[in-house]
């Protein structure tokens, strides 16, 4: 009968991840204070200590998605030739655990080595997950795709498929960033798709489109606009309209920004009310109607044909494609900067901002932590929120290019509170 030899060793991570390992033989227990208990334990906790990030990699992708990810996830991992796992398997899993988290961890722990355990043997590792209060940086590719009415996040596939006209990933909302001001998701529309018309009774948007050509309709009359890579689009609330992919061969991919939020909602869970609500599908065109004045309220800009305006101190140029003006609830810029620059917000800026990084990359410090930054990562920053970003291309000639957005807490001039240092 297999003994059990019980040691404990506790690792904290920059997300706080606590682990401790409990330790299954085939032999009898050292007692408690031995040598041979101490040497099993020293082998464990540096074993945890070298796979520590891989364990932290796991709860910062299920972060992405939901910021209230915690809870229990116990580990059974066997060990074989030269400590190598040839098995894991969760054991247990907390209720409040994300199941994506515990298949995470089973994946990567067979990538592990645990030197110093002999071959045969079984370790239980139990994994403490801690609730976090805020997060700041989500990479896109850590997020599910979803469609309206595809069923469980977990069962939908990445990227549009027959029968799915569109997918979405939610980038920013309240489930992950805590997001008030404003909402953003990144929307595929596939090959000769579209997105049925449909409006936002309370909530204006911007798009930007990313990849792709596209076209913008809206109600009966008025006439359809043509929408490149690096155009945007301002959609006032209620105001009725069509997404199409004009590609054939090829996805269109948007930035989709609301504010306030509250749209983004249905995406999550098709039966939400208030998210049915803020996203109204028109099935009958005779409703689809908006006022000349509602229709007037539309704006489209185009990167190709915007001015570049150079920012300070030679950190770069930005290009303000729909501005926070004339009744507009929010505001898009291209922005493109110096590599090495740096940008200080010292906590007054008074605004919601989002930074979305089409291309290169580099580093954000907020209250003392710094994560790193890259293409297709966003950057989500709420009222009062002071920061340090650092602007780093990824590879020699490569250009820092980010889509911000932002939704003004009260009337200011642009770039208040912020400063430039390269």
């Amino acid at each position: 009968m297999n003994k059990t030899r019980v040691v404990h060793g506790v690792l904290w991570g920059a997300i706080g991840v606590a682990l401790c390992g409990v330790l299954g033989g085939a032999h009898t227990p050292a007692r408690a204070g031995t040598g041979e208990e101490q040497r099993v334990a020293q082998v464990i906790e540096k074993a945890l200590q070298k796979n520590g990030a891989d364990v932290h990699r796991c709860f910062e992708k299920v972060l992405a998605d939901r910021l209230d990810a915690a809870g229990m996830v116990e580990l059974v991992v066997e060990v074989g030739k030269a400590g190598k796992v040839t098995s894991a398997k969760v054991k247990k899993i907390d209720k409040s655990a994300p199941p994506a988290l515990a298949a995470c961890i089973e994946k990567v722990a067979l990538g592990w080595s645990i030197d110093g355990i002999e071959a045969g043997a079984a370790i239980v590792l139990p994994f403490s997950f801690k609730p976090q209060s805020s997060q700041y940086v989500v990479n896109a590719a850590d997020i599910p795709d979803r469609a309206l009415g595809s069923g469980a996040a977990s069962k939908v596939k990445p990227g549009p498929k027959r029968g799915t006209p569109f997918t979405v990933k939610v980038l920013a909302d309240e489930t992950n960033v805590r997001a008030s001001g404003l909402s953003l998701t990144l929307l595929s529309v596939g090959p000769a798709s579209r997105v049925a018309m449909h409006r936002h009774s309370h909530s204006a948007k911007i798009l930007y489109l990313v990849k792709g050509h596209a076209r913008l309709l809206g109600p009966t009359g008025v006439a359809p606009v043509k929408l490149d890579e690096g155009a945007a689009a301002y959609i006032p609330a209620g105001y009725p309209h069509v997404i199409e992919n004009m590609g054939r061969q090829s996805t269109a991919v948007f930035l989709q920004a609301f504010a306030p939020p509250g749209p983004e909602r249905v995406y999550r869970d098709p039966t939400d009310a208030r998210g049915r609500a803020e996203f109204e599908v028109i099935r009958d065109p005779a409703q689809a109607q908006a006022s000349p004045e509602l229709a007037g309220k539309v704006v489209v800009a185009s990167a190709a044909e915007s001015k570049a305006v150079a920012l300070p101190r030679s950190a770069g140029s930005a290009k303000n494609l729909i501005e926070a003006s004339g009744g507009r609830a929010m505001s898009v810029a291209l922005v493109e900067w110096a590599d090495g620059v740096e940008v200080r917000g010292d906590g007054h800026t008074p605004a919601t901002q989002a930074f979305y990084f089409v291309s290169g990359g580099g580093s954000l410090t907020v209250a003392g932590e710094t994560q790193a930054l890259a293409a297709e990562t966003l950057v989500y920053l709420p009222v009062g929120t002071a920061y340090v970003l650092k602007a780093v291309a990824a590879d020699k000639g490569e250009k820092v290019v980010a889509v911000l957005f932002q939704v003004p807490a009260r009337a200011a001039s642009p770039g208040h509170g912020e400063t430039l240092h390269k």
